[in-house]
């Protein structure tokens, strides 16, 4: 009776476990309750409204915008699950044990005509090692596209703190200034601090493998990188001169904007190019409490990690600084590898359109050719930091042309402006003059500043006689990637 009993017990176990089949052809087991984690990923389509001329910044900024088929591509993820009784979840004052870290590759399932819009990706069955998850519990779960990181995370022994402060260098791999449809993925974190419940989503096919349908749990995602665009409306491309022109406010003179370059980029500084993993923000920079993957607004910071040190003049400038750009002639200018040529961003939407990430989109009412500058790291900055030496901006590239096109001798400017993140009560316009003076910094956090996942679209919205040039810009939020359906 005794033996009968725990061969009953030994049946149930197999009945309620996941075991991983055994590959020795002389022992026999059973394939009974193998469970198997299948992961859909994918992107959402857009939402956004029309752009505003007001960046108004924050968590959706002017609208939102749906990434090209090359931003949006995934090629893998790391699942990370940890346990808490805390509401406050991730922002809890515990430090509790990640449970469960696994890297699975994905492949694509679905793509949608338009390649800008959505793509759709799959883990296929992966086996679950055995006692890996309690499916009797409820897990919180942290996800990152395109990074391995099972090497630095590990179940059982890192806690939740290793992800709360992990930074990442090379969010990029492309080449942040010259993109085109070879570029490399780009790393996407968790948006939000989500719960996994199992409870009530399980089933169990004729074989007795177990499936757990999460497609009312979705999971999102974001880009760590920012963007940066030039968006040549209200210009015209004129091949002789090998640029955009522009007509002047109250004349018959000419404007033509030959180049385009970013300045104070992070992502290419060998030191301080780094981000956090998760982001992070907080109300009070004096503070060391902070919070992760909360709402921004604009009365909180998003840090990066060297924020609070840009209140020092002390701080190393970034290798593309704007001490590096403000003396350029124009042949320097123009060989520098973060320079973009007008010529040759015209040639590159003219030949290969939507798929090299160049070309007009599809939700503004756009007349003019748009570019992509760089994709650079978050880049925060004090009230108090010189803008000078931190804040991120672009330099535009122009010739003056006095009385029209016909003037043999048109004078050269180099105009500087920086970028917005969140606009005031006031003018939301940058004006910019033919020096590196530095502008009025608002006392407002994130007035100056890039954030992850946004879009940083400007353009040339006037100039006068007096050579003075006014660029504007909007905000625009990358749209989310969603982690579709779940199966375990």
């Amino acid at each position: 009776m005794r033996l009968r009993l725990i061969y009953i017990g030994l049946v149930a176990m197999l009945l309620t476990a996941c075991k991983e089949v055994t590959d020795d052809t002389d022992v026999t087991v059973p394939e009974v309750s193998k469970c198997f984690i299948n992961l859909s990923i994918a992107v959402t389509n857009s939402n956004g409204t029309i752009t505003r001329g007001t960046p108004s910044g924050g968590e959706n900024g002017d609208g939102r915008e749906a990434g090209f088929d090359r931003e949006n591509a995934v090629t893998g993820i790391t699942l990370m699950l940890y346990q808490t009784s805390d509401v406050a979840g991730i922002n809890t004052t515990a430090n509790p044990v990640i449970d469960f870290v696994a890297y699975y590759p994905v492949s694509r399932t679905t793509k949608d005509n338009d390649a800008r819009i959505e793509a759709t990706y799959q883990t296929g069955n992966q086996l679950v090692p055995q006692n890996a998850i309690d499916f009797t519990k409820t897990y919180r779960a942290i996800v990152v596209a395109n990074a391995d990181l099972t090497g630095s995370v590990a179940a059982g022994t890192s806690h939740l703190d290793v992800l709360r402060n992990m930074t990442l260098s090379g969010i990029y791999s492309g080449d942040e200034t010259r993109p085109v449809a070879s570029c490399g993925n780009f790393v996407m974190s968790s948006e939000q601090d989500q719960t996994l419940t199992f409870s009530g989503h399980g089933s169990q096919d004729a074989a007795g493998d177990y499936y757990y349908d999460l497609t009312t749990q979705p999971l999102f995602i974001e880009r760590m990188a920012a963007r940066i665009d030039f968006w040549a409306v209200n210009g015209s491309y004129n091949a002789d001169k090998s640029g955009y022109v522009y007509d002047v406010t109250g004349s018959t003179d000419k404007f033509v904007v030959t180049a385009i370059m970013p300045f104070n980029l992070t992502n290419k500084h060998s030191t301080y190019g780094k981000e956090y993993l998760l982001k992070r923000l907080t109300d009070d920079i004096s503070s060391s409490t902070c919070q992760w993957l909360v709402d921004e607004t604009t009365d909180n910071y998003v840090l990066d990690p060297q924020t609070k040190d840009k209140g020092s003049s002390e701080f190393p400038l970034l290798t593309n600084s704007l001490q590096n750009v403000k003396d350029l002639t124009e042949t320097t200018f123009a060989s520098s590898s973060y320079c973009k040529k007008v010529a040759d961003m015209h040639a590159a939407v003219a030949v290969s359109g939507t798929t090299s990430g160049y070309g007009t989109l599809s939700d503004m009412d756009k007349s003019g050719e748009d570019v992509i500058v760089a994709y650079p790291m978050e880049n925060t900055l004090l009230p108090e930091s010189p803008l000078y030496y931190h804040a991120t901006g672009i330099a535009v590239e122009g010739y003056y042309y006095k009385g029209g096109l016909t003037d043999s001798n048109p004078d050269r400017y180099v105009y500087y402006g920086y970028l917005r993140h969140q606009g005031e009560d006031t003018s939301y316009d940058i004006t910019t003059t033919n020096s590196t003076t530095e502008l009025s910094h608002q006392e407002t956090a994130m007035n100056i500043g890039i954030v992850r996942n946004n879009i940083y679209r400007v353009w040339i919205g006037s100039i006068d006689n007096k050579r003075n040039l006014t660029l504007r810009i909007v905000v625009k939020r990358w749209d989310k990637f969603t982690h579709a359906s779940i199966y375990m």
